[in-house]
């Protein structure tokens, strides 16, 4: 049963990235200087940043203490991904396109896609993005770069999106400013 479950996960992760195309280029959160501990801070833009300083996704991921932390293969070769799991065990992805802004993104069929905000930024929140049990909050970085926060559960779609929702909040302020 639970490689089912990691299939069905993989399968939706898959099928989410095929989802876009992606080009060149590469908006990099960064750390800010006050950064310490193991919480996150939140991110400035500075473009004399040094690429060491630059926070991938599985870095975010980690720092905000989720689990099972995982880069992601596959999929678009410009994309930032990494898969963990959150304190409720829900399977989460975040990954970061660094040339597809919010209208790049394309739902899937029987998705439910709502305009949101995280934080200051504009976000859409996508029920069943790719499964039944799945949501995504795609949170714009720029007009022409965005990250995807994807929550799965075995139990609800309501228990994905509380998921995604949280973990997207958590993640805002590590991303790079506009």
């Amino acid at each position: 049963m639970t490689k089912i479950r990691l299939a069905a996960v993989l399968l939706a992760a898959a099928a989410l990235t095929a989802c876009s195309t992606s080009e060149g280029g590469s908006p990099s959160p960064v750390k800010s200087p006050e950064s310490g501990g193991g919480s996150t801070s939140a991110a400035q833009s500075s473009s004399s940043a040094a690429p060491s300083d630059s926070l991938t996704s599985c870095e975010i991921l980690t720092e905000l203490g989720l689990t099972d932390v995982k880069k992601r293969t596959g999929g678009a070769a410009s994309t930032d991904g990494c898969t963990a799991k959150d304190a409720q065990s829900v399977q989460v992805q975040l990954n970061i396109f660094p040339t597809l802004g919010l209208s790049d993104y394309q739902p899937g069929p029987a998705s439910q896609i709502s305009d949101t905000t995280v934080g200051t930024r504009k976000a859409k929140l996508v029920k069943e993005a790719v499964s039944q049990l799945d949501c995504v909050v795609a949170v714009e970085i720029s007009p022409t770069s965005r990250a995807d926060v994807m929550a799965y559960s075995i139990k609800s779609l309501d228990e994905a999106c509380k998921s995604a929702e949280a973990l997207a909040k958590s993640v805002e302020p590590a991303l790079p400013k506009s």
